[in-house]
């Protein structure tokens, strides 16, 4: 059922990034939270897509192989995610000549029944030009083992 309901949040959203370029003016702000909630849902269930879905235009049109970039990022949280820890703030913001963009970050714990990862997920969050750019701009991996954090894997936009 949950996987169903991932596929639907996908199709939508993949809707979305179709025709609310039309209407970008009108269009809110990402909702980073929620978003979060659902690429880490997306992560437990293995759904390779929700966590596409959530891309930005950059990510999907350079990095090659990306649903396998996104299914090797799954493969190496191991264990089974026993709870979840996210906060959100906002990055950056700029605006110039009528062109507005915001940036935010997450950063999640997710503890596992084998140890702890960190995921870091920067977010295009509002973009009134280049609205198909609002979603996931990187997202990084961690693991600590000891007192410095490892980079596990990272997908990231080009600059």
């Amino acid at each position: 059922m949950i996987a169903l309901y991932n596929r639907v949040i996908a199709w939508i959203f993949s809707i979305l990034v179709m025709v609310l370029p039309f209407m970008q003016k009108y269009s809110p702000a990402l909702d980073v939270d929620k978003s979060v909630a659902s690429v880490i849902a997306a992560i437990k269930t293995k759904d390779i897509s929700t966590i596409e879905s959530f891309m930005c235009k950059n990510i999907k049109d350079n990095v090659p192989n990306l649903r396998t970039e996104i299914g090797n990022l799954i493969d190496l949280i191991e264990g089974t995610i026993t709870s979840v820890s996210s906060k959100s703030s906002k990055d950056f913001y700029g605006s110039t000549g009528g062109k507005k963009i915001e940036l935010a970050i997450s950063n999640s714990i997710l503890n596992t029944t084998v140890t702890t990862f960190y995921l870091d997920i920067r977010w295009e969050v509002y973009n009134n030009f280049a609205f198909e750019e609002r979603g996931i701009r990187y997202i990084q991996l961690f693991i600590k083992p000891g007192s410095e954090y490892e980079l596990l894997t990272e997908i990231r936009a080009s600059d």
